[in-house]
């Protein structure tokens, strides 16, 4: 400690003029750096205790990016810069210069909840606004209403963005309503065209063979019936021709038995049936007759079933064939039977789509209408600040002069390592591991006192000066004022 005590006595001056112009050159850093206030605004994420999700399932860093881009966007900073009255006494400046300043005197960050995701639409919980300006004033104004707009244009946004999707949801529901019902009748008048060829026809169309079989068969026992009735008919006829000796009665009698037998075994309906009441009806009031008239008309009367018999099979037989060819069809016919149902398919589903996002939004917006969905919450305003952000006077002070101090010793313990003298016994017996016999005491001459005497004078007047330079610097002494501060991205804004 002798040592040091003894370095910093010899090297004095030169230690103290380091200390003084390292204070100096401190303090006219300190009071030449820029002033420049901070204020911050929080805005609370408020989520809703029903929570829907439409149009808020974005991350949070990807939201803070769409606020911040909103913000921060040139018609946005003009509308502030007017506003608030910014840059009202730097002409000068551009209007870019001035969006320029602005934009990088504000900052937006995020607050993320703790334990969500980062990818989650959850993980935003809060979001902090800084503004900075020359007063602590204008950085709160500019804080507050960067947080005023985030709350009122979200809120404006959001009803925005909510009547554009009901529109278009709605026209979207119109559209497909209208494919879907042209989708309807185009598969109905498809099926009408092709209705033997449907799939669900091809049961119906089997049970109608087996019955047109069943009929042609019937159809063809009566044929021949009436055939052998035709022929017994002309054979009755030769042999009434050749024995006129039959008497009406017996006639009569025969149809009467023929009409009874038909009747158990036919229909009521049956033609057969019609054509012996006929006859019966003719004998009865024929006794005038002749038996020939009678015999021809009977053979007329067969001939008129039969033809009326062959159309009708020649009937069966052109809806057998048509059924055929319906069937032929059926494979082509249910393949673009099944495409028409698929588009209609596909159709119905975008149109459920399209209805339950609409019912979505429109539950939304009754949601917002009663204020129960997320929204941003102004948590705390801006308050104007007591102390510059970017200097604390204090601070610097004790680190400059700390550092000159630290420096100055350096430059001592430098200068003695590069001229090494011993001075004093101690130090001798250090050196050597031997202590002196004899210790004489250094006798100053005139001229080690005169360069004392200057070397005091010289502290002296270089410790007035210090004190005045500084006192100058920190705005101390009347008349003379402080160095004045750089310029700074924030000149004009308050």
């Amino acid at each position: 400690m002798q040592d040091l005590i003894s370095m910093i006595w010899r090297r004095l001056p030169l230690v103290m003029t380091i200390v003084v112009l390292g204070v100096l050159i401190s303090f006219y850093l300190i009071v030449s750096s820029p002033r420049v206030y901070q204020a911050s605004a929080v805005i609370q994420l408020d989520m809703p205790a029903v929570d829907q999700g439409v149009d808020s399932s974005l991350p949070a860093s990807r939201r803070v990016q769409l606020i911040e881009q909103r913000l921060m966007a040139r018609a946005n900073l003009l509308d502030v810069i007017e506003r608030l009255g910014l840059f009202a006494d730097t002409a000068s400046l551009s209007e870019t210069e001035k969006i320029a300043a602005l934009r990088s005197s504000t900052r937006i960050e995020s607050i993320t909840a703790p334990g969500v995701s980062v990818d989650s639409r959850l993980a935003l919980a809060a979001i902090v606004i800084t503004s900075q300006a020359e007063t602590p004033a204008m950085a709160a104004a500019i804080a507050n209403d960067f947080a005023d707009s985030v709350v009122n244009r979200d809120r404006e946004n959001r009803k925005a963005r909510i009547l554009e999707s009901q529109e278009y949801l709605r026209s979207e529901e119109a559209r497909l309503n209208e494919q879907l019902s042209a989708q309807d009748r185009r598969i109905v008048e498809y099926s009408a065209r092709n209705e033997d060829s449907l799939p669900t026809s091809q049961e119906f169309l089997q049970t109608e063979l087996a019955q047109l079989t069943e009929m042609e068969t019937t159809l063809d026992r009566d044929i021949m019936t009436l055939q052998r009735e035709r022929l017994s008919l002309e054979a009755g006829g030769s042999a009434a021709d050749a024995r006129p000796s039959a008497s009406l009665v017996q006639q009569i009698r025969a149809a009467e038995i023929e009409l009874a037998q038909a009747r158990r075994t036919l229909d009521p309906d049956h033609p057969e049936i019609k054509r012996l009441e006929e006859s019966l009806a003719r004998l009865n009031s024929g006794a005038g007759i002749g038996g020939s008239d009678v015999l021809r008309r009977q053979a007329e009367l067969i001939d008129a079933q039969l033809v009326k018999l062959n159309e009708q099979k020649a009937g069966i037989a052109t809806r057998r064939t048509e059924i055929d060819q319906a069937r032929a069809r059926a494979p082509e016919v249910t393949r673009e039977l099944e495409a028409m149902q698929r588009q209609q398919r596909r159709l119905q589903d975008r149109y459920n789509e399209i209805s339950r996002q609409l019912a979505q939004v429109e539950t939304q917006q009754m949601l917002m209408e009663n204020d129960q969905t997320e929204r941003f919450v102004l948590l705390e305003r801006a308050l104007p600040p007591e102390y510059p952000a970017l200097s604390n006077r204090k601070k610097s002070a004790v680190m400059g002069a700390a550092g000159s101090m630290t420096l100055a010793l350096a430059v001592a313990f430098v200068l003695e390592m590069m001229h090494p003298v011993l001075r004093r016994s101690s130090q001798f017996a250090r050196a050597t591991g031997t202590r002196p016999i004899v210790s004489l005491p250094y006798r100053l001459s005139e001229a080690d006192l005169q360069a004392r005497r200057r070397r005091n004078i010289y502290l002296v007047a270089l410790l007035v000066v210090g004190a005045v330079v500084a006192l100058w610097l920190l705005g101390g002494i009347p008349g003379l004022p402080s160095p004045g501060v750089v310029a700074t991205p924030t000149d004009g804004m308050g």
